[in-house]
């Protein structure tokens, strides 16, 4: 296949882009190396990609859809659009921004769809978007309740994704991530911070007493699931969920930490944080009947991986 990744040089997006080069696709990824963390780990996150014939680079911002058009060229077989204004806390602090870039440029890149004849979108959404709602999350709530302005713009961009579907002929599917974790991590993340904390040093900032549970699901199962769905034809417009569907405390990811490295995290905790969930749990039902998908790395494994990664690329 041929694709385009948007956000390719992020966590999730260059973990997906080895994938498919490894199985011989070739890739298109697009990222403008955001400053919301360092540039230069997305450039090392692209390295060894980079080396590979079937992948080409193409540094550009979503919201500059002229640049993009005048650039590729057409008989792509999907787009799988992961790009965004990340950060679920950071959104609550500083919310300007998020709409254009989340919300604009997911238009963008639908209308970049649409000119190019591209049929198969699949787009990256966020378990951020049913806030507090009862659990375990499914896909057919009639009510959402996004609580921050991140969580806003990809529900937002869910309801382009459908109107775009309706109206051009275009599948949507819409994949909403539960807590991914894995090599490459993000470096504002938890695990990230629990891993500096322990190998670094560092402080631990936990917001609230550490009771609060999330769907925590490895990289390489969020991948298999994005695949299926590249692979899902048989509908217009599409949500699934993708999480492990078993929810785990954040003192308990601790404990794991601490118990794997035989160390003690340098924990300091403040009050909570208004806007964020207390806890987020995947009914995973559907991706399963429907996609196939099937998440085979518990957290136990994953935190082993994990640390494995950040031994060998972080402190080493």
């Amino acid at each position: 296949m041929k694709l385009i990744v948007t956000g390719g040089a992020g966590f999730i997006g260059s973990n997906l882009c080895d994938y498919l080069l490894y199985n011989n696709h070739k890739v298109l990824c697009i990222d403008n190396f955001d400053n919301y963390y360092n540039p230069k780990i997305k450039s090392n996150n692209i390295a060894n990609a980079r080396k590979n014939k079937n992948f080409k680079f193409l540094k550009a911002d979503i919201k500059d859809l002229s640049i993009i058009e005048s650039i590729i060229d057409d008989n792509y077989d999907a787009i799988i659009h992961l790009a965004a204004k990340a950060g679920v806390r950071y959104s609550l602090e500083y919310p300007v921004g998020y709409e254009e870039i989340n919300v604009v440029g997911t238009r963008n890149i639908l209308a970049l769809a649409v000119k190019k004849g591209i049929k198969q979108f699949i787009f990256a959404s966020s378990s951020s978007i049913y806030g507090n709602s009862p659990t375990p999350f499914k896909e057919n709530y009639n009510s959402l309740n996004p609580i921050s302005p991140y969580a806003q713009t990809k529900l937002l961009s869910e309801e382009l994704g459908k109107e775009y579907s309706e109206k051009y002929d275009i599948n949507f599917i819409s994949l909403r991530f539960f807590s991914v974790y894995g090599p490459r991590l993000r470096p504002d993340l938890v695990m990230n911070k629990i891993a500096g904390s322990i190998f670094k040093g560092e402080k631990l900032k936990i917001f609230g007493d550490g009771s609060s549970a999330r769907d925590y699901t490895y990289v390489d199962d969020i991948i298999s699931g994005i695949i299926s769905a590249i692979e899902y034809k048989k509908s217009k417009f599409e949500i699934f969920n993708l999480g492990n569907g078993n929810p785990i405390k954040l003192s308990e990811i601790i404990k794991l930490f601490e118990t794997y490295t035989n160390s003690r995290a340098n924990i300091e905790y403040v009050d909570t944080i208004k806007g964020e969930s207390e806890i987020t749990w995947a009914d995973n039902t559907k991706a399963k009947e429907v996609l196939g998908f099937n998440p085979k790395i518990n957290v136990e494994k994953g935190v082993k991986l994990f640390i494995d990664w950040y031994k060998n690329n972080i402190t080493g």
